[in-house]
């Protein structure tokens, strides 16, 4: 075998493994509860013709398009105004959306819900108190959903876009200004048409992120009635007794043809924007619009989408973190400001055990997804043998299977599987879980670097004498180190910050930290402050593990 056929090789090895527990998803559904069959063809036809099954779908695509769409619009118009245009500061905002990937999905919920609830959150409370009217906002609706996931969106989104609006050709936005157009007519008739390619990129980007959530529906749409696909998979086994496993195999099949059908048009897309490109000879000179009396409110907008994002959910936090207790007695509200809630948060049982499992599953599966995706990028792009083109979609695959489905999966397979089912109960199945979950995203990162090296550095090794092997340790991996650097710290961050496809597969004895907040909230409703301390520390935390690649 030759060395060059062994990425190739890894990446359909990779492939098989990861399709394994789909089948014990349906396997263990059907087979394995008190020996009787829970996963019929009878129950499959019920649940697909079930009016609740619509209306699921409904939630699901309503959520995530109009997240997305949210996310994209709000993105989009900060790229823009940072980067084509002279408004104050620019240094300054270019950086601040890599800020709200510090705060988990479901530590922004905590604060969504401190500040809008209908009947207990600030903002209607103090509005209520002044005004005689409330509430004015309610977080638990499918309105109040949206502006969450699209709101929470708005970093990977902007990460998305940003390279494509710096390095736009200027050409024709010179042209339109020339023609007499002003700056807002050149943004919609030429600037955003160009840019359509990488903007529906984003977009379909996020609305995969959005059908694969789980934290928003299951914090801010219970109150409501409001159930994704997502909460409808957790709901079948956690709030039914005893379990409807059959029912959770079923709408998880549900889940993956509609994920599949939209990771589908993504990977179009996204091999279609390639034929947008213009080659020239020379680089672009940046071309940056004078907003002059505009300037401001160039600022406010950027402020609001920093607000929005970042800045109220997280202030919010803090203020949580530091009440011992909200009182309305009387129409009033009264904070009363500690530290009590740190001590508590800092003596929270099994805190100490889910930091260091968290820690170690992060560390783990990042490195472990980061090796892999090193190997399936070289395969992907360098690779001459036969079949390294569908190495890119063997990629893509994962992100077609939602966290809490794949947890699912993985629950029945380290149950079922002899060569595995000691680890049961481990870390284990967790650190497989987000390694597959998260590799689509490392394989872009790693693939951003490697697409940059010149295949003759290769050919001069090879020619030298050095094997296949010792050319792609000694050049092809130095040279990937800062897109394997990138997706280290996002894996290991994402790790950090993930609930969906580690809910159903925590123990007692692989606790970790998002499954330790989960908990506690859902049996100690009053401990919110309390673990709005505890969340403050994991931001804290992560803000320092995503300083490391800068």
């Amino acid at each position: 075998m030759k060395g060059s056929q062994i990425p190739i090789i890894l990446s359909f090895l990779f492939l098989v493994i990861f399709v394994i527990p789909l089948f014990y998803l349906v396997y263990g559904s059907a087979f394995f509860q008190l020996g009787t069959a829970t996963l019929t063809w009878n129950t499959f036809v019920q649940i697909m013709s079930s009016s609740a099954t619509g209306y699921l779908l409904i939630n699901t695509l309503v959520f995530a398009l109009g997240g997305a769409l949210l996310a994209t619009v709000l993105a989009t118009s900060y790229a823009w105004i940072v980067i084509r245009t002279d408004v104050p500061a620019k240094r300054m905002w270019e950086l601040l959306p890599i800020l709200p990937l510090t705060m988990p999905f479901l530590v922004k919920a905590f604060a969504w819900t401190y500040l809008f609830a209908p009947t207990t959150g600030i903002t209607n409370i103090l509005f209520k108190q002044v005004t005689g009217i409330g509430p004015i906002v309610n977080i638990f609706s499918m309105p109040g959903l949206i502006f969450a996931i699209g709101t929470g969106g708005v970093p990977l989104a902007y990460l998305t876009v940003e390279p494509a609006v710096k390095s736009m050709n200027p050409a024709m936005e010179e042209a339109s200004r020339i023609a007499g157009n002003g700056v807002l007519k050149t943004l919609f008739k030429v600037t955003i048409p160009v840019l359509i390619p990488s903007i529906l990129s984003a977009y379909l980007l996020l609305t995969i992120i959005g059908l694969t959530n789980f934290d928003y529906p299951y914090m801010l749409g219970r109150y409501a009635n409001i159930n994704t696909l997502a909460t409808q998979v957790y709901y079948s086994i956690y709030a039914s007794i005893p379990p409807r496993y059959g029912d959770a195999a079923i709408y998880s099949i549900i889940y993956i043809i509609l994920t599949f059908v939209i990771v589908g048009v993504y990977i179009y897309v996204t091999r279609q924007a390639y034929k947008f490109v213009v080659v020239t000879g020379k680089a672009p000179r940046e071309t940056v619009h004078k907003l002059r009396r505009w300037k401001y409110v160039g600022v406010l907008i950027c402020f609001l989408v920093m607000f929005f994002s970042f800045l109220l959910p997280y202030a919010t936090l803090v203020m949580m973190s530091l009440t011992t207790f909200l009182s309305t007695a009387g129409g009033h509200i009264n904070f009363f400001f500690t530290w009590q809630n740190y001590i508590d948060a800092l003596n929270l049982p099994l805190l100490y055990t889910s930091i260091y499992n968290s820690v170690v599953l992060g560390l783990v599966s990042a490195l472990i997804g980061t090796v892999i995706a090193a190997f399936m990028s070289y395969a992907a792009l360098k690779s001459k043998v036969r079949g390294a083109r569908l190495v890119d979609v063997i990629a893509s695959v994962p992100m077609a299977v939602p966290g809490i489905v794949y947890g699912l999966a993985l629950y029945w397979t380290f149950l079922l599987l002899p060569v595995v089912n000691f680890l049961y109960g481990t870390i284990w199945p967790l650190i497989v879980a987000l390694v597959f979950i998260r590799l689509p995203y490392s394989v872009r990162m790693v693939s951003g670097s490697l697409i940059q090296v010149s295949d003759e550095l290769e050919e001069s090794s090879r020619v030298s004498g050095a094997s296949w092997s010792r050319t792609f340790y000694k050049i092809v991996l130095p040279l990937m180190r800062r897109g394997m650097l990138n997706s280290f710290v996002y894996a290991f961050v994402n790790s950090l910050r993930e609930l969906g496809a580690v809910v159903l597969l925590a123990t007692g004895s692989s606790v970790v930290f998002m499954t330790l907040l989960i908990e506690i909230q859902s049996q100690h409703a009053l401990a919110i402050n309390m673990l709005a301390a505890a969340s403050v520390l994991l931001s804290m935390f992560i803000m320092v593990a995503l300083a490391i690649p800068s």
